[in-house]
């Protein structure tokens, strides 16, 4: 899918001549084999970096393989231009700026979209980084539009992952050209099919402290949206659409791509005084799925059947020093045909051990089926949203918990008109 863009850049570009293809599928190499654009062609990579034809290599593979083949052209004493992400893991990355080094050659990452026009445009007109308040950047597409028949995209071996790694990097370069280095706070994925992800949040700040959230989608229903907004501190709003003015699909990546072919010729003039930023995005990528992957929840993705119970005991009083205790535990398994009291308050406890004072009673509900009542849950009585789950009070157990329950004000079963056998749902809060 990338590799005809990588291929015109290199014909309109005057310094730069096509010498070689190499693709273990015959299929696509009969197109150089013979006519005006007759050129080499191999099946094996190792061959063609043997043939001395080369200077340099441009690397559209899988990313799983871009640490291997990438290692073997710079041991082969050529230069390597490769796609996003330079690796899967950072420890290869580090690998092969070591190679880099040591054979003289340059190690370059094709990030296209620090070469957009309206990037750079925004980049401009933004100025000092210092004036921005925080930055949103806007990375969403229908992956199956844009992989063509490259299957591998949706391979966790040899993607990778999914739109994390994939449209993740792109985003991030772009974020990192406006506001500077980047470090990752937090990172969420979501709606994960056979271990790829289809969306992601990412939550960052520059070294300088600008909030950077970079929101990644691979299942938009259609068309695409890719930009960057930054808010000023002065209360201005400044944003690029990676997309404005090229309204064909794909249209943008043209003059992208050749500017990557027009800079990775600047970098190897440069010599040894040019260092890639490949490792530290390989790096942010990596964080993100180390957090992500080890924390609940998943975006787009319930993980539980809603919970029904109904009333059995209503309550009407309200205490303003009742004195609970926030517990550890952020989930509970309730058995069927249990019963617990639901307790409304205000004081929004969040941490183990918060005292909760200021608290109105709703009543006993015996729950239906069993189920697993957890902290963030959305409290729904007669079809009415009142408030999430905050957690439990375990002053009754093992008689009862008492389940209580973030709301705007202090409700009790009067004003909400409750009536025994009222139903009472707890539903999974999926973002």
């Amino acid at each position: 899918m990338i590799a005809p863009y990588f291929l015109r850049a290199i014909e309109d570009d005057e310094h730069l001549t096509l010498t070689a293809v190499c693709d273990r599928n015959d299929a696509k190499l009969v197109d150089f084999a013979d006519g005006s654009r007759a050129v080499a062609t191999y099946t094996d990579h190792r061959e063609l970096l043997a043939s001395g034809l080369v200077d340099a290599v441009v690397l559209t593979l899988p990313n799983a393989v871009h640490a291997e083949v990438a290692a073997d052209a710079l041991r082969a004493g050529v230069h390597v231009c490769c796609e996003k992400p330079m690796t899967v893991q950072l420890a290869d990355a580090h690998m092969l700026m070591a190679l880099a080094r040591e054979a003289g050659r340059t190690l370059f990452t094709a990030f296209h979209r620090r070469y957009n026009r309206n990037v750079a445009a925004l980049r401009l007109g933004v100025g000092d980084p210092e004036d921005i308040e925080r930055l949103v950047c806007r990375y969403s597409e229908r992956i199956e539009e844009h992989t063509g028949s490259e299957a591998w995209y949706l391979d966790q071996d040899l993607g990778g992952g999914g739109c994390v790694i994939d449209n993740g990097p792109n985003a991030l370069d772009a974020v990192r050209t406006i506001v500077g280095d980047l470090e990752l706070v937090d990172a969420t994925i979501g709606d994960v099919r056979r271990g790829v992800e289809f969306c992601a949040e990412l939550h960052l700040r520059s070294l300088s402290g600008v909030p950077v959230t970079v929101e990644l989608d691979w299942a938009l229903p259609s068309g695409e949206v890719k930009d960057i907004t930054v808010y000023g501190k002065d209360g201005s709003v400044r944003s690029a659409d990676m997309l404005a003015g090229f309204p064909g699909f794909k249209s943008s990546l043209d003059h992208e791509y050749a500017a990557i072919m027009a800079d990775f010729r600047h970098v190897v003039s440069l010599g040894d005084a040019y260092t890639d930023a490949g490792p530290d995005i390989v790096a942010l990528v990596e964080q993100a799925y180390a957090i992500a992957r080890r924390k609940e929840p998943r975006l787009r993705t319930p993980s539980k059947r809603p919970t029904m119970a109904r009333f059995v005991k209503l309550l009407f009083h309200r205490r303003d020093e009742r004195g609970m205790t926030m517990s550890q535990w952020l989930s509970r398994c309730v058995r069927q045909g249990e019963i617990h009291e639901l307790v409304t308050t205000t004081d929004q406890p969040s941490r183990p051990g918060d005292r909760v004072d200021a608290v109105g009673f709703l009543g006993f509900a015996e729950f239906s089926t069993a189920t697993v009542v957890q902290r963030g849950d959305v409290v729904v009585c007669n079809g009415q949203r009142i408030g999430t789950v905050a957690g439990f009070d375990e002053c009754h157990w093992p008689n009862h918990y008492n389940i209580l329950i973030d709301t705007e004000r202090i409700i009790t079963a009067e004003d909400l008109s409750l009536q025994v056998g009222d139903s009472l749902q707890l539903l999974e809060a999926v973002r």
